[in-house]
């Protein structure tokens, strides 16, 4: 490149920020596979889960019916009122069509999230380890993360000494990516209680709600008192029902901040198209045996790929109570590991170090793949450990 032509300079906040893990490895992964060499991907948190017919019949309806334009920016009324009636069902609590705004995906409900809640400078608490995407986003919307340790258990002293005057918000995920972990009730009363003292908002993002496998043990952060006010609900359909090509996600919050996150919509994506909001509104009405069926099917996963990994020499693999993620300890350095399962075993997972410090020394495997995948990675797992 000449002198002449050369180019401006970026802002800084976004070449600060680091690439997605998770994105760059699927990435690696599809170009190795076109390239004609064979990966087994367990990174991905995309489900392999097919569309259910009757969500993709309703969109094609609907694009049929000419809903192929602009249509309203906060959602259809029609789907935001199903997805108030199924939130409020869910978590115990009353939620309006007006408490809901329609988003691209759940990635986007977390960035409105931070866009509506934070000033340059603001401070925002996340419980390390966390998804990936967290931190970058905190950051495009000029805020500050502050990572709190919380593998195992959350420690409420060591949160609240994290607390200073420019602290803004706390997010909370539960069910946790990576981990799998959902936060007790009693952890979740510690927040609320240290979001009233210090007039934070609390982000929850709850995706995996519909991937707990024991019965009563999951809560919704924002069904507990004093807690509904403050809260900033991000959901996704992605998870759920195997629909994250289809980005429709939501966010739930008080209905000026809504209105706040309209604006957020309306200057950037306008609106989610309204065929794919057909979709998703035929998605909310299928049984509940639809869904019960793909938990079913990611605990037997769970479940089996546990039990290989925590026998491997120096693995501990604990059965997580949600969602289809692994998060084992691993001998070693997690980025040695991970490297070497890819190159020598063409296993593809990511390292625990890539979701915060918390996580050195984990990996985080997906089962989000097919039973036949599975099954050949575990192979190549004991017999590279066991020989």
């Amino acid at each position: 490149m000449t002198a002449a032509a050369r180019m401006p300079r970026l802002a800084e906040r976004v070449a600060s920020v680091a690439p997605s893990a998770t994105v760059e490895m699927s990435e690696r992964i599809r170009q190795a596979q076109v390239a004609g060499r064979e990966i087994l991907p367990l990174a991905s948190g995309d489900p392999n889960l097919e569309t259910h017919p009757q969500i993709v019949a309703a969109a094609h309806r609907a694009m049929l019916a000419g809903e192929t334009h602009y249509g309203p920016a906060a959602g259809t009324p029609a789907l935001r009122a199903a997805i108030a009636r199924r939130l409020s069902g869910r978590a115990g609590i009353a939620y309006d069509a007006s408490e809901i705004l329609v988003t691209p995906g759940g990635k986007f409900a977390v960035f409105a999230a931070f866009m509506v809640a934070l000033e340059s400078g603001d401070e925002v608490l996340l419980l390390d380890p966390c998804w990936v995407s967290y931190g970058p986003g905190v950051r495009l919307a000029g805020g500050v993360p502050v990572r709190v340790p919380a593998l195992d258990r959350l420690d409420p002293g060591m949160l609240a000494a994290a607390v200073t005057p420019r602290t803004r918000m706390i997010v909370v995920n539960s069910p946790a990516n990576p981990t799998g972990r959902v936060f007790t009730r009693e952890e979740l009363a510690a927040l609320v209680a240290l979001a009233e003292r210090h007039d934070l908002w609390l982000l929850f993002d709850q995706v995996y709600a519909d991937l707990t496998y024991e019965p009563g043990a999951f809560a919704f952060l924002q069904a507990l008192p004093g807690a509904q006010g403050r809260c900033l609900v991000a959901d996704s359909l992605s998870k759920t029902y195997g629909m994250t090509g289809w980005r429709i996600g939501y966010l739930a919050a008080p209905e000026a901040a809504v209105k706040a996150a309209l604006k957020v919509v309306q200057h950037s994506i306008y609106c989610v198209p309204p065929f794919l909001q057909a979709g998703a509104l035929a998605a909310l009405a299928l049984p509940e045996f639809v869904i019960d069926g793909y938990r079913e099917r990611f605990r037997r996963r769970r479940d089996r790929a546990a039990a290989v990994l925590d026998a491997l020499p120096g693995f501990s693999c604990p059965r997580p109570p949600a969602s289809f993620y692994l998060f084992p300890k691993v001998p070693g350095d997690d980025k040695a590991v991970a490297a070497e399962w890819l190159e020598r075993l063409a296993i593809a997972v990511l390292p625990g170090s890539a979701f915060g410090e918390a996580g050195r020394g984990h990996l985080r495997i997906s089962l989000a793949c097919d039973d036949e995948v599975l099954e050949e990675a575990l192979r190549r797992l004991e017999r590279h450990y066991r020989g």
